[in-house]
């Protein structure tokens, strides 16, 4: 029978919204009806990514697009991270929220940063479904969810992926977010009708459509995002419009991204080929189908998960014999987490990354992912003990450690938390110097032994680099950001031992009392250098509490 639809209909044409295309956005109105953003890149406490969603958010009406739900994991959906997911939807007043039908991590262990299908099991949906529902709970609202493409089968499937997708969706009364191109990468890579798969799905509950480009290595695709939407992914799209009608369309790209005209053209594309579809008449909805007397399957489900990911995690991967709870292609997602967490690292430690070389550094980064797996769900802090492992790796190379780290400090500002700062004047705080806890809190002193700064600068400025030479005597970097910019200078070690004082909660008049305590104190001249450096550079918080006045009581 045909059914009303629950999800919302007619939002038109929308793009995926990157980073290197923050300007044309920025820059004006671009021909498009909404964009989407990956949740996991704004959880984060400030900086230049929420400023970006803020500003955009007045032109644009948004979807947010997670990648780190989990919400097949078999330790179940984590509540502290949906609230924050939750707090991401208060703020922009997305037109829904999505995410994966897969699962990240298995809960217990480490997070593999990749979308690994699901067993399609009665216990397995009985699991996600309830999942699906604490979601819902939280969020306080319907959870969109979307099929995945694989390259791997479990041993225990009892149904298809499409009768399990159209099942979850039924039970736990959520909607489906339909990527086109995944059904037509899992359907040469399993061999099955995709346009069966689309005809078993409930088109009342259909809220949105991917379109994305993949690798066609011949007797297999990867779903890649790398490319334009190729012509088998087109003629299933016009068919999923002719079964679901008015459904909101974007297009994915997350590598070798183009210039955005070209993305706008391939959504140009989309919405010429929607406009040429007839919704069928009287679409009915799947057939009833039940999972009949299956039996369950011999190893639950953390077990299964459990057991991938020390799969994948393995040097070298294993052959998959009986025993293994799944057959296919599982070396692409043992490539794929290297090259994944390799990637991230050569990203947060780019001059690093120049540095060393990219073969050198990719053989460590790769051997860094699998001795040290990510422990949380956003990669935006994977690396942290990077640059100690490069110090235990070539201990007479300090400079390579204080480069990395460099990297890393200057990443690690990007986003942290927003707070106000005086202007050059303090005239709004005239009693500033006297306040404690007056530093910026993104502030960071590092100690250095080399001349990596001068390295750092040769390769940013794409110069001769210098050959890596000790410093003559100890000294002091400061990093911080100013505004939604991160930066860094070099300090004496008096203004730097002030600094130190000043980073503990000290206020700038007991700084100076300290340091005179140490004969350190500089000359008043310097001093007022140092003061106007603080202001000029943003380094002073406008929110610190004001001084406690002296008490007026007699002792």
């Amino acid at each position: 029978m045909a059914h009303d639809p629950i999800a919302v209909r007619g939002t038109g044409f929308g793009l995926g919204l990157r980073t290197p295309h923050y300007a044309d956005f920025l820059a004006g109105p671009q021909p498009l009806d909404w964009l989407e953003v990956i949740t996991d890149n704004y959880l984060v406490e400030g900086g230049k990514p929420l400023a970006v969603l803020d500003t955009l958010r007045r032109d644009y009406p948004m979807a947010m697009h997670g990648v780190a739900m989990s919400i097949g994991s078999a330790q179940g959906v984590d509540l502290a991270y949906l609230r924050q997911v939750k707090a991401l939807a208060d703020r922009i007043e997305p037109l829904w929220v999505s995410d994966h039908l897969c699962w990240v991590g298995p809960g217990s262990g480490p997070w593999l940063h990749d979308l690994y299908p699901l067993p399609y099991t009665d216990a397995s949906a009985r699991h996600v479904v309830a999942q699906i529902r604490r979601a819902q709970d939280v969020l306080g609202r319907r959870l969109v969810l979307e099929n995945v493409s694989s390259y791997i089968r479990y041993r225990d499937d009892s149904a298809s992926e499409w009768q399990f997708l159209a099942h979850i969706a039924q039970e736990a009364d959520c909607l489906l977010l339909v990527d086109v191109n995944n059904i037509h990468v899992s359907s040469v890579n399993h061999g099955f009708d995709p346009l069966a798969y689309l005809d078993a799905l409930p088109a009342h509950r259909v809220q949105q459509i991917h379109l994305a480009g993949h690798s066609d290595l011949g007797d297999h695709i990867i779903d890649t995002h790398d490319h334009p939407v190729a012509p088998a992914v087109w003629d299933l799209y016009a068919q999923a419009c002719a079964r679901f009608g008015a459904v909101a369309t974007m297009v994915e790209r997350d590598d070798r991204i183009p210039p955005l005209a070209e993305l706008l053209d391939e959504m140009a594309v989309a919405r010429r080929i929607a406009a040429e579809q007839l919704p069928r008449a009287g679409t009915a909805g799947p057939a009833a189908w039940s999972w009949g007397t299956t039996p369950a399957p011999a190893r639950p489900l953390q077990v299964q998960q459990q057991e991938l990911a020390a799969r994948i995690l393995g040097k070298p991967l294993q052959a998959l014999d009986d025993d293994a709870p799944v057959t296919g292609r599982l070396g692409i997602y043992h490539h794929a987490y290297r090259a994944r967490l390799a990637e991230v690292l050569a990203d947060t430690h780019a001059k690093t990354w120049l540095y060393m070389g990219s073969d050198t550094f990719e053989d460590h980064a790769r051997d860094y992912a699998v001795a040290h797996p990510p422990t949380v769900r956003s990669l935006n802090r994977y690396g942290e003990g990077f640059a100690e492992a490069l110090r235990g790796l070539y201990p007479d190379n300090p400079e390579l450690f204080e480069l990395a780290r460099l990297d890393w400090d200057l990443r690690t500002r990007f986003d942290g938390p927003d707070v106000p700062v005086l202007g050059g004047d303090a005239a709004s705080a005239p009693d500033w110097i006297h306040r404690s806890a007056v530093l910026h809190p993104s502030a960071l002193l590092r100690p250095l032994t080399t001349n990596a700064v001068a390295l750092w600068n040769a390769i940013h400025a794409d110069g001769e680099v210098p050959e890596a030479l000790p410093l003559a005597e100890l000294a002091t970097l400061l990093v911080w950001r100013k505004g939604h910019q991160p930066h860094f200078r070099t300090l004496d070690r008096h203004e730097a031992a002030w600094l130190a004082h000043l980073q503990a909660g000290a206020s700038v008049e007991q700084a100076c009392a300290l340091l005179q305590a140490d004969g350190l104190l500089p000359a008043p001249e310097e001093l007022a250098q140092w003061l106007a450096a603080l202001l000029r550079d943003g380094l002073v918080r406008a929110d610190a509490p004001a001084p406690t006045p002296p008490s007026t009581c007699a002792p």
